[in-house]
């Protein structure tokens, strides 16, 4: 029997409630900034075939990521059959259906008496699982044994038992085990208050019910995702963009995106995207693909629900042992200076479709940066991960954001305060960088400079920036946005700018480490920019007279 619309639109909502009350619980009971300030974490509910039913709104790149993990887990490791009421299964695995070690991810079945009725699952980015570098971001890793510990799917509960040992095994190889595996139980704590809301749920409701209106809102998500491709003219439309480099050697990385629309459905295919290669600049299959769903639902509609049927429609093609579908033992941490270029380039290519939709290109890249301390006067070493955002792309009626978690992000900004007071270091600086936004009709938005001044006797940096050299894209006539920057001690003697994935520079007490992050690409001809805007930005100080007068003709 199916359920009546009203009874559909309540339990389809409660499923996602009951998805963010799991990240809720995550964001109270979490240690590391990276999850409790940053916000790097999703929740979500599955059903018995591992597929996607409701999850919370957190971080586009993690859409549908856990699928392919918890598919993967039924497949070759366990079976419904050997899941029982208390297990919690725990995996890292990227090329098991992950994406990259940091992100850890369980899964917990949820029983009503014998009968299994849905899965709940967790995805956490750890502040350090192991590896050659703090942090787990080793940009000189060249296969993915040197990037940390990786975890197959195995039982970290049995049946409400905890698995002792496996804990001992986490303990003994990461360099922050009282913050890693407290978020690991704060993970584990959401799965239990996310199996208790599903619980509600089937008593209010009944099993049969519970069941029908999975379906029946994949099914209507589905619908609504075809009925959107129906509305855009058939066809193949194309694009190319790429990455800076891989940090070991000076060649661009290409990535290909050919984008076919037809009655009803949208094929991307990324067959001429370069080889993998020898550096943790890889995506495996899941990252490329939830980039992809990204950019392909908020083009069209980012108000259709985002569970599985909203993702049939979408045919991904990603030849093996590519760049954007890596295969072992390929390392794959900085994969996000992938994924963040697949959304520019498909940016690009609807651009010549609904250009109305579409931005220029934003920062284009998660600008890792990792800090850590030897330790001083009594103070053990420690380690800070964060990720600094430029300027989102001009639209076709506005400016671009300045300064804004854009595209696959949706990361919050870690508070000074509560770093300052956490940490030995001190914010010099934290401001915009005019200039930094492409000209155009509407501007790119701008990046900013943040200079973080090191206060422990010993340290060391190490990152993951791009688009250090080929600077995020104007449309229509817009100008690109500024390329990123990376300074140490800058305005001094000493002074040097650094390689955008800088691996392991050493720092002492008194360092400057200075980021300039890129600005976004201006849409449209600037010569059709307004003059109160133009007047306005210079009155805030977002353009320079003499930017002005050269880009824009103001005197």
């Amino acid at each position: 029997m199916r359920a009546d619309p009203i009874t559909l639109e309540v339990v389809t909502n409660a499923l996602v409630a009951v998805a963010e009350q799991m990240a809720a619980t995550i964001l109270r009971t979490s240690y590391s900034t990276v999850i409790r300030e940053m916000l790097d974490y999703s929740t979500a509910v599955f059903d018995l075939e591992g597929r996607i039913i409701a999850q919370s709104c957190r971080i586009p790149i993690h859409l549908n990521s856990m699928s392919r993990s918890l598919r993967t887990t039924l497949e070759e490791a366990f079976p419904l059959a050997q899941w029982q009421p208390g297990d919690i299964i725990v995996t890292n695995d990227p090329y098991k259906g992950g994406q990259h070690l940091p992100d850890v991810q369980t899964f917990l079945p949820v029983f009503t008496g014998d009968e299994m009725v849905a899965i709940c699952g967790t995805l956490g980015h750890h502040l350090d699982i192991g590896g050659m570098r703090p942090g787990s971001y080793a940009g000189d890793a060249v296969e993915i044994y040197q990037e940390g510990l990786r975890i197959p799917p195995i039982k970290l509960f049995e049946q409400g038992q905890l698995n002792e040992r496996l804990f001992a095994v986490i303990e003994a190889n990461i360099r922050q085990p009282e913050k890693t595996l407290g978020d690991l139980r704060a993970q584990t704590a959401a799965l239990e208050i996310g199996r208790d809301g599903v619980l509600e749920l089937v008593k209010r409701y009944g099993v049969d019910t519970l069941k029908d209106c999975m379906e029946q809102a994949t099914a209507a998500s589905e619908a609504r995702l075809r009925e959107k491709l129906r509305e855009l003219p058939a066809g193949t439309y194309e694009a190319t963009y790429f990455v800076d480099d891989d940090g070991m050697g000076e060649d661009p990385i290409r990535i290909v995106t050919k984008v076919t629309i037809g009655d009803g459905s949208i094929h991307v295919d990324f067959t001429g995207s370069d080889r993998q290669r020898r550096s943790p600049i890889n995506a495996t299959i899941s990252s490329c693909e939830s980039a992809t769903y990204f950019a392909i639902l908020a083009i069209l509609d980012p108000t259709i629900p985002a569970n599985y049927g909203v993702y049939k429609p979408i045919k991904i093609t990603a030849p093996e042992g590519t760049v954007v579908n890596a295969l072992p033992p390929a390392p794959v941490v900085g994969r996000n200076a992938i994924t963040h270029t697949i959304v520019n380039a498909l940016m690009m290519a609807l651009s010549k479709v609904v250009p109305e939709r579409i931005t220029a290109a934003y920062y284009g890249m998660s600008n890792v940066y990792i800090l850590s301390g030897d330790g001083s006067e009594g103070r053990r070493g420690w380690i800070f991960f964060d990720i600094e955002v430029g300027g989102g792309g001009g639209r076709h009626n506005k400016d671009g954001l300045d300064c804004y978690s854009q595209g696959i992000h949706n990361l919050a900004n870690t508070p000074i305060e509560m770093v300052e007071s956490t940490y030995p270091l001190r914010f010099q600086r934290y401001e915009f960088l005019p200039d930094t936004g492409g000209i155009g009709r509407f501007r790119g938005g701008l990046g900013v400079r943040r200079d973080i001044e090191f206060l422990d006797e010993s340290g060391s940096l190490n990152t993951q920036f791009d688009k250090f050299k080929i600077a995020p894209f104007g449309l229509f006539g817009g100008g690109p946005g500024a390329t990123g920057r990376l300074l140490l001690n800058p305005d001094r003697p000493d002074g040097r700018e650094l390689a955008s994935k800088t691996v392991e520079c050493k720092l002492r007490r008194g360092d400057v480490i200075s980021m300039w992050t890129q600005g976004g690409g201006g849409y449209g001809p600037p010569a059709k920019r307004d003059r109160a805007a133009i007047e306005q930005d210079l009155r805030e100080q977002k353009i320079t007279p003499e930017a002005a007068r050269s880009a824009y003709g103001h005197e």
